[in-house]
């Protein structure tokens, strides 16, 4: 039993050490290149406690185009707290330079949380699939597997169960190493 749980350890915790060499360094240079010098620019005189409990507050009647906080908090309602994120790590498939994995984020609660969301259709273009891939899977945020040679746009649409009307949702895959 300790050794199945060793084993296990190593394939849970310590998969990225796991990886082929040349997979695990070029993991661990992408990760010290993009914080190299890192310093937090939104930290000084911030409580850190206030970070966690962001409202917007559309009480002031502002222009959007004037104004990017409240455009920002606009996105938020317009995508009632929806996102589509992404993960991803080197790929071992042939051809392919990353594994990717996109699924459906909710930011606080709504309809993601509350069970609301009937399905998520993606749309990665044709060298992906024929047509969009539509995800049903609302125990895993409607997450979708892919295999890619280089950075895409995705573009999602959100369907309800209350038949509301659908959101569009988009998000640039890179994996590449990140000039800095």
């Amino acid at each position: 039993p300790i050794f199945i749980a060793c084993v296990f350890l190593m394939q849970t915790v310590f998969r990225k050490e796991l990886q082929e060499d040349a997979y695990y360094s070029e993991y661990l240079k992408r990760k010290e290149d993009i914080f190299k010098g890192f310093a937090p620019e939104n930290i000084s005189g911030i409580n850190q406690s206030s970070l966690s409990n962001i409202v917007c507050d559309n009480s002031e009647q502002v222009s959007v185009e004037d104004d990017l906080e409240a455009l920002r908090c606009g996105k938020y309602e317009q995508q009632k707290g929806l996102f589509v994120i992404h993960s991803w790590r080197p790929s071992s498939i042939k051809g392919q330079v990353a594994d990717i994995v996109i699924w459906l984020h909710q930011h606080g609660t709504g309809p993601l949380s509350e069970g609301l969301v009937d399905r998520v259709e993606y749309q990665l273009g044709p060298n992906f699939f024929d047509g969009p891939a539509i995800k049903r899977n609302h125990r895993e945020s409607f997450k979708l597997e892919v295999s890619a040679y280089g950075p895409m746009l995705c573009t999602a649409k959100v369907y309800f169960k209350d038949e509301s009307a659908p959101i569009i949702l988009e998000r640039y895959i890179d994996f590449e190493d990140t000039p800095i």
